[in-house]
């Protein structure tokens, strides 16, 4: 367990400062070093022009837009409902919220995603799998035991709604959900996380051997046309272009380390 923790840990790490805005600091802070050489000045205006581009809708677009369209929207289909089941991926705790008396809440992304798995189980009938563990951070609530209390308060039934609660990252996800959907008798998920997720998701589940039907929800694409402000540098726009980059790495990283071909 403790040897689990330091590799998630490290992992954690090295994403921050191979991604932006650490990756980019580094960058900065290496320019600034060497500014007196041409190719250390070259350094600093390639930083910064990173950093407003990667800061723009467009761009944030580009990057984002091919994971979040890899696969269509949900529709509801004839399927074997003894064998069908949906799962939803946990997107994050919000720690001990002052306004829920200090318990522990869901985040943005998990909420948006626990709201679809909700609005699905009311539609299909199908039983619910919330899965998601504590990433280091011990003292808080499992997301999958958050995920479950959630999606009881929107009016699901208690004995069609379950929770996985030590997976700490999309690939322990599926091996895990796939051993408690195996006990049940289901070999197929509709599967349900952010459209920008689903790619890494999806190919994770698959590589377990169930049959997958993605169900994307919040996405970040720009669905309107841009405007003046859509060029100029935005927070949110730098976060979702950190977002979809962490995607790309953690795509290329699970293929090196896991049988996902």
């Amino acid at each position: 367990m403790m040897e689990r923790s330091i590799l998630l840990l490290l992992s954690k790490i090295f994403s921050q400062l191979l991604l932006p805005p650490g990756g980019l600091i580094v960058l900065l802070g290496l320019g600034g070093v060497f500014f007196k050489r041409i190719w250390g000045r070259a350094i600093l205006c390639v930083t910064l022009l990173l950093f407003w581009s990667l800061s723009t809708e467009p761009v944030r677009d580009m990057l984002i837009k091919p994971l979040e369209f890899k696969y269509p929207t949900f529709h509801t289909k004839t399927w074997d409902k003894e064998r069908t089941a949906i799962v939803v991926l946990g997107g994050g705790v919000y720690d001990k919220a002052p306004e829920y008396a200090g318990q522990d809440y869901l985040h943005s992304y998990a909420m948006m995603r626990a709201l679809y798995a909700a609005h699905l189980a009311k539609k299909t009938g199908l039983d619910v799998y919330a899965t998601g563990g504590k990433p280091l951070n011990p003292e808080q609530d499992a997301e999958g035991d958050v995920m479950r209390k959630f999606l009881l308060g929107q009016g699901l039934d208690a004995g069609h709604v379950f929770a996985e609660n030590f997976a700490n990252n999309t690939w322990e996800n599926a091996s895990l959900m796939k051993t408690i959907l195996h006990k049940k008798g289901v070999s197929m998920v509709i599967l349900v996380t952010s459209a920008w997720h689903m790619p890494r998701s999806v190919a994770c589940f698959q590589a377990q051997g169930l049959h997958v039907i993605p169900a994307p929800t919040d996405y970040l694409t720009k669905m309107s046309a841009y405007h003046v402000r859509s060029y100029l540098p935005s927070a949110h726009a730098f976060y979702d272009s950190n977002l979809a980059l962490h995607e790309y790495l953690g795509l290329f990283f699970y293929r090196l380390r896991y049988d996902m071909s």
